[in-house]
């Protein structure tokens, strides 16, 4: 009787504004025809039908899915578990892919029906992919990341060895010119005791 019910549930036409089938800027949605010459609203044949109480589904299939099944909002197991034959889960899109995965394996096991989910066994295959390719990134990622600190690690050991060198560098230099001033001066005053010697012999 149910599935007779749900048959004539299915017969029932798309109520839309007409203009929405040939205009992009109409939505695809009902709004009655208020024009004072509309075809639509005023019957005509050959043209969209106009919502009325005989298209109504009957009271036994109200809300139920094509499949003849209750749609349930599933979050937990726990929920998924309390199901009773006559429903179907549904897990909303707000539910996390880890969650997901856990949800539809226990609904493969228990062979409870999940509505929103085509196949089962693909969307799993599709998430388990998109978790091993995150993973992949991750760790290149973390693969660059560690070359780069290397890498900087060395430039810095370069760095620190080249300012040393140019310091030991700079320290010889100074103490070299310190050495050549000295002699200089050391120089000069014997420069100076000769030219005295000599101005004390011509007296």
């Amino acid at each position: 009787m149910k599935s007779e019910a749900l048959q004539k549930r299915k017969k029932k036409p798309d109520f839309v504004v007409k203009e929405s089938k040939f205009v992009a800027r109409v939505k695809k949605r009902w709004r009655f025809p208020r024009g004072m010459h509309s075809a639509v609203r005023q019957y005509n044949r050959g043209r969209p039908a106009l919502p009325t109480p005989g298209y109504g589904s009957p009271r036994k299939v109200y809300g139920l899915d094509p499949s003849g099944l209750r749609p349930v909002l599933v979050f937990t197991e726990e929920q998924l578990l309390s199901l009773t034959p006559k429903e179907g889960a549904v897990i909303p899109s707000t539910v996390g892919n880890k969650k997901k995965v856990s949800l539809l394996t226990k609904a493969q096991e228990k062979k409870i029906r999940v509505l929103n989910v085509k196949d089962v066994a693909a969307s799993l295959e599709k998430i388990n992919k998109a978790f091993e390719e995150r993973k992949r990134v991750k760790r290149e990622k973390k693969k660059v990341k560690e070359t780069k600190e290397e890498e900087k690690k060395k430039k810095a050991k370069e760095k620190a060895k080249e300012e040393t060198t140019a310091a030991a560098k700079k320290s010889e230099e100074k103490s070299g010119e310190e050495i050549s001033k000295d002699e200089q001066q050391m120089k000069k005053e014997e420069q100076q005791k000769e030219a005295e010697k000599t101005i004390i012999k011509k007296q």
